[in-house]
């Protein structure tokens, strides 16, 4: 099943991607525009209005700092006064505008169709939903689902949707995810990397699975909702945040928090932004060795943006030679967990095609930024104008969001991909004026969720409400050493870790039966 609307449906004009080689723009960028709109006025098909239009460039275009939606017809400022061939030109654009609008029908009407593909479990094979605890058969998660009915704390327990970055996978922050059970039904949107879903898609995917599994049981109940989104997957919860927070929804979600994890909003601005499309783009010297020079400039110039300079490992080496643990593994039952895992993760781990990264750095990570400036313009807009904004729903949910929503942003000291440390200061002045910052020290992009971070404890504090147990410290009462290079001695004290033989033993390993 198709996932991109663009691989049927003639892209709008106002939305053709950029080209991000970074060349100048040619004196005649503009004509093709042009051309689109009078030949468009005059019936031309538009596959061949397309072909000559972007014929007469003379060079690629760069992108532009930020993406501008398109405003609809009846919303754009008309002149008064026009001369004849200012009437032709407007009459054009008129026409353009009414194609444009055909097709923005056509689109939501296959986006309507895919959703309705989607089964009951939030599934259609490249976006899943899914509960990451009852997959991996933690023994606590399976044993509250199976007892559902009976079991009270769990119907009170908030949602947490996990929103990952642009590789798709939810394995970043695997060691958090039991804690984070502790006081939430956790959840996680997971991505093939075969998938080319758009930015709106992947938003209405989330948005109706929440709608969907976000509400109570009984009629009108709120069990409250918490978005966490890491990298893209920050990008992605901020705008959803931001639709959830139209009077719309009201009635049937509570938004209780958000929970950014080096939020990409300034990917505009990054080292992967500047290394990314040109490996993207490249074309091959040879073609028989396009994926070997691929492959090559993902291990030499991208791999490199994501490591944590040498943390990773010496925390590795500290877990094998049982020295220490995450302070979230706490007991026999998590480390079996953290062991299944680590076996599994070369079947988890996936390589992103080549047409996979440009398709991602371009229509999520770029197109999601250029949203999310529009959104800051508008809201520092909304902040200086002195009128009464209620009657006006985008500006409302804008403010409601900014002055509102309590919002953490966790970000690690040692972030090569993105400038996470001065967009953490960005958002938290600009932005989300009821944040809460917290920098991991010594954590690179892809380890900010990992051993050196107790994400559960963190939240406790920012929101206190999440604290259904009374728990005022979870873990081994230590605090993370530099000796064991962020981790905690073993919570058994034992010299040696438990035998991975056990790790699907009875004891810590409960399959999930969906039946």
């Amino acid at each position: 099943m198709p996932h991109s609307i663009g691989e049927d449906v003639p892209r709008c004009i106002s939305h053709r991607r950029q080209s991000m080689t970074g060349e100048p723009r040619p004196p005649c960028a503009l004509l093709p525009l042009l051309m689109v709109a009078v030949a468009s006025a005059a019936g031309i098909p538009e596959g061949m209005t397309t072909a000559v239009a972007f014929s007469a460039r003379d060079g690629p275009i760069p992108p532009p700092p930020r993406r501008r939606r398109r405003v609809p017809s009846s919303s754009r400022p008309r002149p008064s006064s026009i001369g004849a061939w200012g009437e032709v030109f407007q009459n054009a654009v008129g026409a353009l505008d009414r194609r444009l609008d055909i097709k923005d029908e056509i689109m939501i009407e296959r986006r309507r169709r895919r959703r309705d593909a989607v089964d009951d479990d939030g599934r259609d094979g490249r976006v899943q939903f899914v509960s990451p605890l009852l997959e991996d058969g933690y023994p606590p998660a399976v044993l509250e689902y199976e007892y559902e009915s009976n079991n009270i704390a769990m119907r009170l327990k908030p949602m947490l949707l996990y929103l990952p970055g642009f590789d798709g996978t939810i394995l970043a922050p695997f060691l958090q995810f039991p804690a984070l059970g502790e006081e939430f039904d956790v959840r996680a949107m997971r991505v093939d990397m075969e998938d080319r879903s758009s930015f709106e898609e992947l938003k209405d995917a989330a948005i109706e699975y929440l709608m969907r599994e976000g509400r109570g049981e009984d009629e009108g109940a709120e069990n409250g909702v918490y978005l966490m989104g890491e990298s893209f997957g920050g990008i992605l919860a901020t705008e959803i945040a931001l639709e959830l927070s139209r009077p719309t929804y009201k009635d049937y979600l509570d938004l209780r928090g958000l929970i950014l994890v080096n939020p990409a909003t300034s990917y505009l601005r990054s080292s992967l932004y500047e290394l990314g499309p040109p490996i993207a783009n490249a074309r091959p010297l040879f073609p028989a060795l396009n994926d070997i020079q691929y492959v090559l400039a993902l291990l030499t110039k991208l791999v490199p943006l994501f490591l944590d300079k040498g943390r990773g490992m010496q925390q590795l080496v500290t877990i094998l030679s049982s020295k220490g643990l995450p302070s979230v593994v706490n007991d026999p039952v998590r480390e079996a967990y953290m062991g299944r895992v680590a076996f599994d993760l070369p079947n988890r781990l996936r390589f992103m095609p080549k047409d996979t990264l440009k398709w991602r750095l371009e229509e999520w990570l770029e197109w999601g930024c250029g949203v999310f400036e529009d959104r800051l313009e508008m809201l520092q807009s909304a902040r200086d104008s002195t009128g009464d904004v209620s009657g006006d729903v985008d500006t409302y949910a804008l403010l409601k969001l900014s002055q509102q929503l309590r919002t953490m942003i966790v970000v690690g000291e040692l972030d090569l991909t993105l400038p996470s440390l001065e967009e953490a200061d960005r958002l938290s002045s600009e932005v989300f004026r009821n944040a809460y910052v917290h920098v991991v020290p010594g954590a690179g992009h892809a380890s900010t969720c990992g051993g050196s971070l107790n994400l559960m404890e963190l939240i406790r504090k920012v929101f206190p409400e999440t604290n259904l147990n009374g728990r005022i410290e979870n873990g081994y009462p230590g605090m993370p050493t530099e000796e064991l290079h962020g981790l905690e001695p073993r919570y058994d004290r034992a010299w040696i870790g438990l035998s991975p033989l056990l790790y699907w033993s009875k004891d810590y390993y409960l399959k999930w039966r969906r039946d």
